[in-house]
């Protein structure tokens, strides 16, 4: 993402032990993870909820069963404002933000298809994909489309 969008970027800045660190601190322990981990078992135990009371109806069944969204956006939107009111003693999470605007950027330059993962992550946290779902973004993207034509960085860099 970064080095697609802005000039000058190194690898070396992400390798080096304070780049490695906070991804493994923040993957395992942080804010982030912690209300995500919530949202997450909140949405499922909901599902599970759901399907207990649904069961003769196939198709609620179906879409419960990974298919579908399990929330709307709005659900969305006030499950994570209740989840970092209760959990963060004041402190705001920021992921949700980072998210929202790193897919606005890859969506309006036409280029989530080469960010499965983060469209993912935003359509389960944003628009109420199943979390299930969340394997859909872990998938190979080819990047030159197979016909050894790259992907023109030029064309998306910001001009900062």
């Amino acid at each position: 993402f970064c080095k697609l969008l802005l000039n000058g970027v190194e690898d070396d800045t992400f390798w080096q032990s304070c780049g490695i660190a906070d991804l493994i601190t923040t993957c395992y322990s942080g804010r982030n993870y912690k209300c995500s981990k919530i949202f997450g078992y909140e949405q499922r135990r909901q599902q599970e909820q759901e399907q207990q009371h649904q069961e003769q109806d196939f198709s609620t069944t179906a879409a419960l069963n990974g298919g579908g969204a399990v929330w709307d956006p709005s659900k969305c939107k006030s499950q994570w404002s209740r989840i970092e009111s209760s959990l963060l003693n004041g402190q705001k999470l920021q992921g949700t933000l980072t998210c929202q605007e790193v897919y606005l950027i890859l969506s309006s330059r036409n280029l989530l298809r080469y960010f499965p993962l983060m469209k993912v992550i935003y359509e389960i946290a944003f628009e109420g994909k199943h979390v299930n779902r969340i394997v859909d973004g872990i998938v190979f993207v080819d990047y030159d489309g197979g016909n050894g034509s790259q992907l023109d960085h030029s064309r998306h860099r910001s001009r900062l």
